[in-house]
């Protein structure tokens, strides 16, 4: 009754299946942790982007 892939079982085909169904779920992960980081760099520069536009814009004695 245990499980043939946990110990040691000659079911291949199914330890394979359930290598690529661990495989798909890491290669999944690892495109959205990828994606959050992205989205953490484009916000941080857009922060400093507005952050020099917004000094250049308040700097007594530049012509507007």
């Amino acid at each position: 009754m245990f499980c043939p892939v946990c110990f040691g079982g000659e079911d291949t085909p199914m330890r394979e299946s359930l290598n690529a169904g661990i495989g798909v779920l890491m290669g999944v992960t690892t495109i959205v942790l990828a994606a959050f980081a992205r989205f953490i760099v484009v916000l941080a520069r857009r922060a400093r982007e507005a952050e020099v536009r917004l000094k250049a814009d308040t700097t007594p004695g530049v012509a507007q």
